[in-house]
């Protein structure tokens, strides 16, 4: 089981690696999956606006979801925000944890923070990306992830260093917690991102 994980996060490494000029060519990596064609920038399930300053200068883990997923995937997500819970102090202001949609035509903003209440309670420590259908696309074809499987979201997390380039993709159930934790605190050290430590 964890062979196939590895295997799973080298091949959507590997795929993710390949989009390297695009991402380079709009910003940086998470700039590229985040990227929206409103005039405004994204906002999550709340309506509060994702700003590039909420993103400057932080470590951000990204996830995807949409309200009708599989169990694996509810809980990935219940792991994801538990483990930003319990992040030393020293670091839980200096990682954002994302989650995007991947079912624009059955999940809105409502029916995923209906979802997000009850799995993670009021006061989630993961923000929730609504997607339209033009977003999704994009992200599925950013991962390489085949059109066919949407809407259930890709079983994979993404981190992303301080400068919003990919530093790992984790592929495979269940959530290796301790492991992404880990890879956090070193990560964190690498003040101006992975080619700069």
């Amino acid at each position: 089981m964890r062979a196939n994980a590895f295997i799973a996060g080298l091949c959507l490494l590997a795929a993710w690696a390949g989009t390297a000029s695009l991402a380079r060519a709009a910003g940086s990596d998470l700039d590229t999956l985040l990227a929206t064609s409103k005039a405004a920038p994204r906002a999550d399930i709340d309506g509060r606006p994702l700003l590039p300053e909420t993103l400057r200068d932080r470590l951000a883990v990204v996830s995807f979801v949409s309200a009708d997923c599989t169990i694996l995937c509810v809980t990935r997500t219940m792991d994801l925000d538990a483990l930003a819970r319990g992040l030393p102090a020293s670091l839980r202001g200096r990682v954002v944890f994302l989650a995007i949609g991947m079912d624009p035509a059955g999940d809105d903003a409502g029916r995923l923070r209906s979802l997000v209440r009850q799995l993670l309670g009021p006061a989630p420590q993961i923000r929730v990306l609504p997607s339209d259908a033009g977003e999704v696309k994009a992200v599925a074809e950013i991962l390489r992830y085949p059109a066919a499987a949407l809407p259930d979201p890709p079983p994979s997390v993404l981190l992303f260093d301080r400068r919003g380039r990919t530093a790992m993709v984790y592929g495979g159930d269940p959530l290796d917690a301790p492991r992404l934790q880990r890879d956090l605190v070193a990560l964190d050290s690498f003040t101006e991102g992975l080619d700069r430590p």
